[in-house]
């Protein structure tokens, strides 16, 4: 997801925040408070909603507007006051960038603490399905949600005269930010939208302008087992992303695989990582796989386990379709680079007031 971070369609978001992760580079080099003021000036040039994907017209700034999601484009008549999105990674987004009650409703996992980083601000709320009833019951004046709401889903609602526009959450420093400003837009909270796109953008940067320069970096293996059956996270999958961003070699990626798949015990000894991490919740026998792991005699001359260097990680920041990836990215940082990462990272991002 945010895997090895490509850059994906032509945002000039991302070119103006590449140019100050450049210049504080440069600052790191040479100490110039000339050189902070540029690029002080240059995040803030950035605020712009030019090449954002699915906004239509990026100076129509009034109502309606339209976008362009994957179910096509979407008229929207005025500033939504009552959102639903039915989507954990969506809901994680909505709540950074609207205050609370204009939430109104979200799915079971969205309050379930053991998937969701929001879990503590949404328990109050009404509980929905996918049932285009059950949603219309809410009368949200829009639905933001993602590629895998059912399509039929998708056109009760739009025949009841609510506009639904279909997203995916792709990561990397592009789609991150894409995600926040389109979604900043659809709710008309622009403004708000280029402030915390600022601030996830920032938290990413610094990390990385650490863990690049980092070196040897680690062969690190995110591994699960669900249903007795083992799991590896490769190129293009959100697991992958975090290790890259936290300055490891993705093992299961260099190994060839994309993507989530299943693997072996003998797939785990052919990629030899020196690092293995659990990202699976307690609740569903993380502790237990670690211990399996390391006292399985199979596995004795693999690396990680040879070293004891097996971590349970916390699930919900390495898996979930939302910025909170980069506190994922983060934790990990800290595990491989105990030394350029002394102190623990924020707990949290902001909220919208």
């Amino acid at each position: 997801m945010f895997a090895s971070f490509p850059l994906v369609g032509s945002s000039s978001r991302w070119i103006g925040s590449l140019a100050v992760l450049i210049a504080a580079l440069a600052l790191l080099a040479c100490g110039s408070d000339e050189s902070a003021q540029q690029a002080a000036e240059q995040r803030a040039s950035a605020s712009t909603l030019e090449g954002v994907r699915g906004i239509v017209d990026p100076d129509n700034l009034g109502w309606p507007r339209e976008v362009e999601g994957l179910n096509g484009v979407v008229s929207i008549a005025a500033k939504p006051r009552r959102i639903i999105t039915a989507s954990i990674g969506h809901d994680e987004v909505t709540l950074a960038l609207v205050p609370n009650e204009r939430l109104v409703a979200v799915g079971a996992v969205s309050k379930d603490v053991t998937y969701s980083n929001i879990a503590a601000q949404v328990q109050d709320k009404p509980e929905i399905s996918r049932d285009p009833e059950v949603i219309i019951a809410q009368s949200p004046d829009v639905v933001v949600t993602s590629p895998f709401f059912p399509i039929e889903a998708v056109e009760a609602l739009q025949r009841v005269g609510i506009p639904v526009i279909q997203t995916e959450l792709i990561q990397g420093p592009d789609g991150r930010v894409n995600s926040i400003l389109l979604m900043g837009y659809i709710f008309g909270e622009e403004e708000r939208a280029f402030a915390f796109a600022d601030e996830v953008q920032a938290r990413y940067e610094s990390l990385v302008s650490v863990t690049v320069e980092q070196s040897p970096q680690p062969s690190v293996l995110a591994l699960t087992l669900y249903s007795d059956t083992l799991w590896v996270a490769g190129g293009d999958s959100t697991e992958g992303g975090v290790i890259v961003a936290a300055g490891g070699v993705n093992a299961a990626e260099t190994a060839g695989i994309s993507g989530n798949q299943t693997t072996s015990l003998e797939g785990v000894i052919a990629m030899a990582p020196e690092i293995i991490i659990i990202p699976q919740p307690l609740e569903f026998g993380a502790e237990e796989f670690r211990r399996s792991l390391l006292n399985n005699e199979a596995l004795a001359e693999v690396p990680a386990i040879r070293d004891g260097a097996v971590y349970v990680v916390e699930s919900k920041h390495f898996t979930t379709l939302s910025y909170w990836n980069i506190r994922g990215a983060e934790d990990l940082a800290r595990l491989l680079w105990p030394d350029d990462f002394p102190n623990p990272p924020a707990e949290t991002f902001t909220l919208a007031d």
